[in-house]
């Protein structure tokens, strides 16, 4: 079991390496992802990632510039070459779970709102963006979740940010879970995003 775990690991490390080089093309690039945990991929700036972030949370963490380890956003955006965006997973299960009605509504405002964080994005230089989709834990729902990548991608395109469909990937897959019926990722689930995220490098 140990030498699977050791193997796993370093196939994890190499994996992230490759990544890190492939964006930089041998340069060092300063990568940062920031927003909800689904955003924590490896070999990144990741001091504003919170699980627990919703959409408003990273609007206001970036218009007041917020302050961790006596380092602001700001700062950080102004010295990043590639940067990581995932928010919203809080926010839109949350909707599904609780409160479901005039849930299309509520999808349209809520893309809304990412416009606005886009927006306060924009305003730093990027060699590149990467904006992360919404994926589905459950076998049903699929037209909620078709809807708001189809809007999220769009918005993505209009900024000339890169959308990555995580949905293709992560779709009704608990082994890519931390715990079954919830949305948080494990090691296995992040190396996913990661592998996506480098073959889109490829590509552009």
């Amino acid at each position: 079991m140990k030498k699977i775990i050791l193997a796993l690991f370093l196939f994890f490390l190499c994996l992230a390496c490759y990544f890190i080089y492939k964006l930089t093309d041998k340069k060092e690039l300063k990568i940062t992802a920031i927003g909800d945990s689904t955003a924590n991929v490896e070999g990144t700036n990741n001091i504003f990632i919170n699980k627990d972030y919703r959409l408003v949370d990273l609007i206001n963490v970036i218009k007041y510039n917020e302050e961790k380890n006596s380092i602001s956003i700001h700062q950080i955006l102004n010295n990043t070459d590639i940067l990581i965006i995932a928010i919203g997973m809080n926010d839109i299960y949350y909707k599904i779970d609780t409160e479901p009605k005039e849930i299309y509504t509520y999808l349209n405002n809520f893309i809304s709102r990412y416009d606005v964080l886009l927006k306060e994005i924009n305003k730093y230089n990027y060699k590149k963006v990467y904006v992360l989709g919404y994926y589905n834990i459950y076998n049903y729902k699929n037209d909620i979740f078709t809807y708001v990548n189809y809007k999220l991608n769009r918005l993505a395109n209009s900024y000339n940010y890169v959308y990555l469909d995580l949905n293709k990937i992560l779709y009704n897959n608990p082994k890519y879970y931390e715990n079954n019926g919830k949305y948080y990722l494990n090691n296995e689930g992040y190396r996913q995003i990661l592998k996506l995220i480098v073959e889109k490098s490829k590509k552009t």
